[in-house]
Order: structure tokens, then C-alpha cells, then sequence
């Protein structure tokens, strides 16, 4: 009875090509980079009235960029190795979190020496900064889990954490094309949580979607 359910199961087999779910990923990746970059002119630019290159050239922009896409690239790492049933690589979310209080550390300490200014804190978006970012980083988080649906994640909810630090980071990124913001302080805490927020939403969701 085993050998014959076995046969039955095994007969319409066909070999995976090999790196299949990393070329799944890439062009999920770059299908929702698309658009997650085409979010920024018709929300941030039309819809809330966000000009473009708000602080383009600053140090503080090219500090911004560092900054998301270095989160953004430790999901990028994480993902593919979470999408398996085989492995559990928690080091690049460590890795992380390192670099947010590394970030903190630094921004707090410019806000010191700001004599603890609130407009170094709170910029003029503060309070919707985390949101915008969110939303830019939609379409990347949901390209991402719908391609996730068809692998086996040994952890669903660390595999969609995974894809929205991903997401949130990029997304991040191309909000930063759009944020005339140039403190230190500011990045480190509104665009940090919007980030972790996307990282959040992506694990909740993918506890569901991604279980199996």
C-alpha cells in the first residue's frame, strides 16, 4: 500500500530548475520595484503634493539612501534563505536592528547638541512620514508575498518579517527622493518606524499566507 501511494504520488514529477525560487524572487523584486517607484509621483507628487527632490544633493539624502537601502539589501539577504523549509537565517534581521540603534545612537547625539530641539525631532512631516513610506512600499511588499505563496517557509512569520524589511527598506528609499527632511534624528525615528512597520504588516500577513 505505501509503495503503490508512493508511485502514484511520484508519477507526474517534474524536475525544478535549478535557482528557480532566486529567479522568482528577482522578478518579483524587480516587478514591484517598478512599481514601488511609480507610487512616489502618482501619490507622493499628485495625490499629497510632495515635489520631487525635496533634499537632493544633502548629505543628509545620501545618508538617507545608505540607510534604507542598507536595510532594504539585509531583507534582500534574508528573504530567499527564509523562503525555504530548510533553513532559518536570523542574522541579517539582527543585523538590522544593530543598524537602527547604530542610527539612533547617532541622531541622538546630533539632537544633544541641538540643545534637544523638537524641530530636529519632528521635522515638518514627522506625522506622516511612516505612513508615505508604507504606502510606497505596498506594491514591492505584496509582489513579494504573492511569489512567497508558492514556496514552503520553515517560519511563515519570520519569511513575511523578512519581506517587509525588504520592502519597507526600498520603499523607504524611493520615499527619500520626495523628504526635504535633513536630520539625523528625524531618519532614525520616523523612517525607522515606518520600515518596522512595513516588517510588521509583512509578518503578520505572512503568518497566514505563507503558512502550509
Amino acid at each position: 500500500m505505501t509503495d503503490d501511494l508512493i508511485a502514484r504520488l511520484s508519477t507526474d514529477l517534474q524536475p525544478v530548475p535549478p535557482r528557480a525560487l532566486e529567479r522568482r524572487l528577482c522578478l518579483a523584486l524587480a516587478i514591484g520595484l517598478v512599481a514601488t517607484l511609480l507610487v512616489g509621483p502618482l501619490v507622493l507628487d499628485l495625490l499629497v503634493g510632495r515635489p520631487f527632490g525635496g533634499a537632493w544633493g544633502s548629505s543628509m539624502f545620501w545618508g538617507k539612501l545608505a540607510y534604507t537601502i542598507g536595510l532594504g539589501g539585509l531583507g534582500l539577504v534574508a528573504v530567499p534563505a527564509l523562503s525555504r523549509p530548510d533553513r532559518r537565517l536570523v542574522w541579517p534581521l539582527l543585523a538590522a536592528g544593530a543598524l537602527v540603534l547604530l542610527a539612533l545612537g547617532a541622531g541622538t547625539m546630533g539632537w544633544m547638541q541641538a540643545d534637544w530641539a523638537m524641530p530636529v525631532l519632528m521635522g515638518g512631516t514627522a506625522l506622516v512620514c511612516p505612513w508615505l513610506i508604507i504606502l510606497t512600499a505596498a506594491p514591492l511588499l505584496g509582489m513579494l508575498l504573492g511569489t512567497m505563496r508558492r514556496f514552503a517557509p520553515a517560519s511563515p512569520t519570520l519569511a513575511g518579517l523578512a519581506a517587509g524589511l525588504l520592502a519597507g527598506g526600498f520603499g523607504a528609499a524611493a520615499y527619500a527622493f520626495y523628504c526635504g527632511e535633513t536630520s539625523m534624528m528625524f531618519m532614525a525615528v520616523w523612517y525607522s518606524l515606518g520600515i518596522a512597520l512595513t516588517a510588521l504588516i509583512g509578518a503578520i500577513i505572512g503568518r497566514v499566507m505563507l503558512r502550509w
